[in-house]
């Protein structure tokens, strides 16, 4: 229902006869959809799911934006680096809408948040950001430059700024990289700030949805 609200039309809708009327705010988009009602062991059998959701739809794929588009429309955008874990993806895109960043970039490497995993973990958040994907860092920090963007790049190094301390502006980019190996050394030295969150004795590193979600209050809360 999240695709349907964001404007997205389906080419089938699968639910149960209880969820009829909610469709019918959206009848005028819905002229050209198929709508097949079915009882809970169909709808099982259909998704191959082992709950029987209320509605299912079948969505073509939204496209991607150009990052120039992107940058235009979106004052704060989250930027991954080979985070190839679509639950880690969709845990990502999740705490970014709930915190207010609209926009999120992807490098060639990054898994798809459309994947069925990270949209069942974002909660169909997904349909709420632009989403660039792009196969040049250099173009990408151009591009980010041109359009005064502040990048921070989320590190466990103790000698990055702690969060607490950042001060971003009205234009920002959380950076963040591969749990193995962190953040590429390419974005890690294109970036305007070095970011860490400050943590116990003894624990080095937060999950990287994790770490998404606190930076992405963290830079918030001071940005607000």
């Amino acid at each position: 229902m999240r695709a349907l609200a964001s404007g997205h039309i389906p080419e089938l809708i699968l639910c149960d006869e209880a969820s009829l009327p909610s469709l019918t705010a959206h009848a005028d988009r819905l002229s050209d959809t198929t709508i097949v009602v079915a009882d809970e062991a169909t709808r099982r059998s259909a998704t191959g799911l082992a709950v029987a959701l209320s509605v299912v739809g079948l969505f073509p794929k939204p496209a991607n934006v150009e990052l120039d588009d992107l940058l235009a429309n979106n004052d704060r955008v989250v930027a991954l680096a080979q985070v190839d874990n679509p639950t880690n993806v969709g845990a990502i895109v999740r705490s970014a809408a709930a915190f207010g960043f609209t926009g999120l970039i992807l490098d060639a490497e990054s898994s798809d948040p459309y994947a069925r995993r990270a949209l069942r973990t974002a909660m169909g958040t997904t349909f709420d950001l632009d989403i660039a994907r792009v196969t040049s860092s250099a173009t990408m920090f151009a591009a980010l430059r041109e359009r005064d963007f502040e990048t921070y790049a989320m590190t466990p190094s103790p000698d990055a700024v702690a969060l607490d301390d950042a001060r971003p502006g009205p234009r920002i980019v959380l950076m963040l990289g591969a749990e193995r190996s962190g953040l590429a050394d390419e974005w890690m030295q294109a970036a305007a700030l070095r970011v860490r969150i400050p943590m116990a004795t003894g624990v080095d590193s937060l999950n990287v949805a994790a770490a998404a979600a606190v930076a992405c209050y963290g830079l918030t809360r001071r940005n607000g």
